[in-house]
């Protein structure tokens, strides 16, 4: 069951690249509305399902700290969907996806630099082997300015998610999913809706099959496939779901290639599975039976 449920996830979230690059609508538009749509259900589930904890949230003996957490994750989410929206606009599918796979390797290299959580050998070298393959990457396009500007902003996005995640940490001890993504998510919609707002970006007038595009990408990239990753992290280790999401670039290059025609380069598909391979490294170590958790 839990390996149908993360096959699920996969395969949701690797749609995600696609349906943007299709939806012909300004970056701000297609991550606004993603957020919103997918924030909307969410938090009438939670104001009717997790009410105590939406109100602990905001009443609790630890609310001004807490509130400020989730603030400052909505941004970062917020920053993270506009960056990437961005760089899917400005460089490859495969590239833009691939990249933002390191940011697993990226949190535990903060955590190194501002906590002194100093990571296994295991992940030194994954972090390695993986920045490597995003040099390759990088380089492929140094001679097309655009290019360069996208692979920039999927590192940019990497970086934003990972600082997401870390936030999130502490948040997550006390809230559960329901609560905690409803209220990020609100919080991110806020920003980017504001965002619209003061650029003077129209909201409205694109083509509908953007719209139904923006829709069918809240729907399953964001609420079926995140929420079934968060369903799958309650029965099985974070490195295993980690790992397994290593599965969307090459979902999202496969549903490039048959609905975009959009084939990678030779180059590009190396510098993908270098990538992809230091992070199965770096995170491979924490499925050894030696620190599986004990059942």
């Amino acid at each position: 069951m839990h390996v149908a449920v993360l096959l699920a996830a996969v395969v949701a979230i690797s749609w995600a690249a696609p349906l943007i690059r299709l939806a012909e609508a300004p970056v701000l538009v297609i991550a606004a509305l993603r957020v919103a749509l997918a924030a909307a259900p969410m938090a009438a589930a939670a104001s009717w399902r997790s009410r105590d904890e939406v109100r602990m949230l905001v009443r609790g003996a630890t609310a001004r700290r807490d509130a400020a957490f989730v603030a400052l994750a909505g941004v970062a989410l917020a920053c993270h969907f506009w960056a990437w929206v961005a760089a899917i606009d400005r460089t490859s599918i495969i590239t833009s996806v691939a990249l933002v796979a390191l940011q697993p390797l990226i949190a535990a290299l903060g955590a190194w630099l501002f906590l002194r959580e100093r990571p296994p050998a295991a992940t030194l070298a994954g972090m390695a082997i993986a920045f490597g393959g995003a040099l390759l990457l990088v380089a492929d396009d140094l001679g097309e300015r655009g290019t360069l500007v996208g692979d920039l902003l999927a590192l940019l996005a990497a970086v934003l998610v990972s600082g997401y995640l870390v936030l999130g940490r502490r948040l997550r001890r006390r809230l559960s999913n329901l609560a905690y993504g409803a209220s990020v998510y609100s919080v991110a919609a806020t920003i980017l809706l504001v965002a619209i707002a003061a650029s003077g970006t129209p909201l409205t007038g694109h083509p509908v099959d953007a719209y139904l595009l923006i829709a069918a990408l809240a729907l399953g990239p964001q609420l079926v496939g995140h929420n079934a990753l968060n369903w799958a992290l309650r029965a099985l280790p974070a490195a295993t779901v980690a790992v397994a999401t290593l599965g969307e670039p090459v979902g999202a290059a496969l549903i490039a290639a048959v609905l975009l025609d959009e084939l990678p380069s030779a180059s590009e598909v190396a510098g993908s599975l270098v990538v992809l391979l230091g992070v199965g490294v770096a995170l491979g170590h924490r499925l050894s039976p030696a620190t599986r958790p004990s059942r």
